[in-house]
């Protein structure tokens, strides 16, 4: 199927409040002012010229960038975790629970693989799924733990997403133009690919590249929430709707000093973490708005939701700990804080409200308990 490109190129720039500005109009957007008009017809008008002398091979805006953030090393676990480690393992990329809980995979670098184990007994993994060297961490498709939600990761990777069932081992692979570095699933069985260099594929059920989607440095993480897809663009740490079934830019904000991850938490939110700022942002859609902001600790480096129990989890690399946070009263409030395993940047959450940690060097994946969790 032919790919249909939407490409912005040195529109952006952003007003005091940290709007970024000049990106193609809301799909919500409604009557501009007479002002508005004379400003968006420049700007598209800009837009137009500058995809006439650039046609289709670029992609990338011609706007200020800085180094994306990356986790700061803590003092190494200077107190016992208050987990147990359950996987001896190094260099883990990423962790999920799925399979109705029932399973847990862990993927993790030398070699580049996914293992899968019975979460309530995790002494050898049931089945080891290799997946390509320099592969991006793995994303749940359903962030459901219904038992009859099928167990499937993404993994994006050099020049390919793999679709991956945990259950069977099977894979399914998409060939991507591009280092794809981000993956979440859509609405109605579709996915949504990052790459390195900015472009966002929008695939079908069938892995099928519907359209692509330019405009940005890079797409470092990626999150769907209702029909709208996220895109957090960490050079430029900006957070831009895009709406996946025509592929225009919508709203688009920037997030903290420094941003790396966000998340769906499934209340509607989209919460993203300011790794140099300490700071978890929490945003509202429809329109995209910044709802909550709060200091958090140092180095935040992951982050999972519980809907079930209405907490977000963090871990900081700062301090070698992971924290539960409850977003129901307009803020971010601290409802646990745990020591675990060293440069935990990574953790998920299974459906009894087990909390697993994962560390990115050779402290292993450790489990805190629902029953610790008071």
């Amino acid at each position: 199927m032919q790919a249909v490109t939407t490409k912005v190129t040195g529109l952006r720039s952003t007003d005091s409040a940290g709007v970024v500005r000049g990106g193609l109009p809301h799909r919500r957007g409604r009557r501009a002012s007479g002002a508005g008009r004379v400003a968006a017809a420049t700007a598209l008008a800009a837009a137009l010229l500058a995809l006439t002398a650039c046609g289709s091979s670029g992609g990338r805006p011609d706007v200020p960038t800085r180094v994306p953030a990356t986790p700061v090393a803590g003092p190494g676990t200077a107190q016992a975790p208050a987990a147990q480690v359950i996987i001896d393992t190094t260099g883990v990329r990423a962790l999920t629970v799925a399979g109705g809980g029932g399973l847990l995979a862990v993927q993790s670098d030398g070699p580049s693989s996914i293992a899968v184990y019975a979460a309530d007994a995790p002494a050898d993994p049931q089945r080891v799924i290799p997946v390509p060297d320099g592969a991006a961490p793995m994303t749940r498709v359903s962030a459901t733990d219904d038992e009859s939600a099928p167990p499937v990761v993404l993994v994006p990777a050099p020049g390919a997403l793999l679709r991956v069932d945990l259950a069977t081992g099977a894979t399914d692979t998409a060939h991507i133009d591009g280092d794809a570095i981000s993956a979440t699933g859509l609405p109605g069985g579709g996915y949504a690919v990052g790459t390195a260099d900015g472009t966002v594929y929008i695939l079908g059920a069938d892995l099928a590249v519907d359209r692509t989607v330019t405009g940005f440095v890079s797409a470092d993480a990626l999150a769907a929430s209702g029909d709208a897809l996220l895109v957090l663009d960490a050079h430029q740490t900006s957070l831009t709707e895009v709406d996946p079934a025509t592929g225009e830019h919508g709203a688009a904000l920037r997030v903290g000093k420094g941003a790396t991850r966000i998340i769906s938490d499934g209340y509607g939110r989209v919460i993203a973490l300011d790794t140099d700022g300490g700071q978890m942002l929490v945003y509202g859609l429809d329109p995209l708005i910044n709802r909550q902001l709060a200091p958090i600790g140092a180095s935040p480096a992951a982050l999972a939701a519980d809907p079930a129990r209405g907490l977000v989890w963090v871990t900081f690399t700062g301090t070698d700990e992971v924290a539960a946070f409850d977003l129901s009263t307009g803020e971010p409030v601290e409802k646990h804080r745990y020591p675990t395993v060293a440069f935990p940047t990574s953790v998920a959450v299974g459906a009894d409200g087990a909390v697993y940690v994962g560390s990115g060097r050779d402290g292993g994946v450790a489990r805190i308990s629902p029953e610790q969790i008071r």
